[in-house]
């Protein structure tokens, strides 16, 4: 046998196989689609003949409270589209998302009540979820403001100190300011107390050369500062 020859047979065998392949991949899906469609009308049959009753079922597990039983039994017959089932199906899926979002707001709540007073923003974070939820309740939008404007004001606060090692960061850049020998500043503690009027005294601990002092001494210095950490006085220095 000739090459072209061959070819030629491998070729029509190949196509003989494809051909075999499609053939039977379309049969199989002919008849998949087949066999649902006899499901289908089987359902529909079987929902026609026993309708009354169907709803009935269902309506009676609305009733006492199976919401999932009756959404499952609705499915069942869902390919009828018959309006007042899938009515019923609506009602239950409407009661079945109450119970479980009061679920979860009883969860929440209860979640909420164990949490220290401490916890602000896990507070914050339950009160949140508890807006998603139920958007228009005016005390979740109460405590949930109240809390942001604590959060606001302790990250505004926090802000004003290095992550290194606690220093205040506009009165340690005064301090500097202020010393003849900054190279021998080396910051040791730094302690804040909030006022009543809106202002903060923070008390600085550093070594350092004071004056024009050639010793390094311990220094403390109290300065008082604004909400924003700009200092407005310097208390003492000693």
């Amino acid at each position: 046998m000739k090459t072209w020859q061959r070819v030629l047979a491998w070729f029509l065998s190949g196509c003989l196989i494809v051909g075999a392949f499609w053939f039977f991949t379309q049969s199989s899906l002919i008849g998949s689609d087949n066999q649902m469609e006899k499901e289908k009308q089987i359902l529909i049959s079987e929902f026609n003949a026993n309708k009354d009753n169907i709803l009935l079922q269902i309506n009676q597990l609305i009733t006492e409270e199976k919401y999932d039983e009756a959404i499952s039994l609705a499915s069942k017959y869902q390919v009828t589209e018959d309006e007042a089932l899938l009515k019923l199906k609506d009602q239950a899926q409407t009661e079945l998302t109450k119970v479980n979002t009061q679920k979860q707001i009883a969860d929440l709540s209860n979640e909420l009540n164990a949490t220290p007073e401490s916890e602000i923003q896990k507070k914050f974070d339950l009160y949140s979820k508890l807006l998603e939820l139920v958007p228009d309740n005016l005390e979740y939008k109460t405590q949930q403001a109240e809390l942001q404007t604590i959060l606001e004001r302790q990250h505004l606060i926090r802000s004003q100190f290095t992550g290194e090692n606690g220093a205040h960061r506009k009165l340690e850049k005064f301090i500097k300011f202020k010393m003849k020998d900054v190279s021998t500043y080396k910051h040791l503690e730094t302690k804040y107390i909030e006022n009543n009027d809106d202002t903060f005294t923070i008390i600085t601990t550093f070594n350092g050369k004071k004056g024009d002092s050639g010793k390094i001494t311990k220094n403390v210095v109290t300065a008082i500062v604004d909400i924003n950490g700009n200092p407005i006085r310097i208390v003492s220095w000693k």
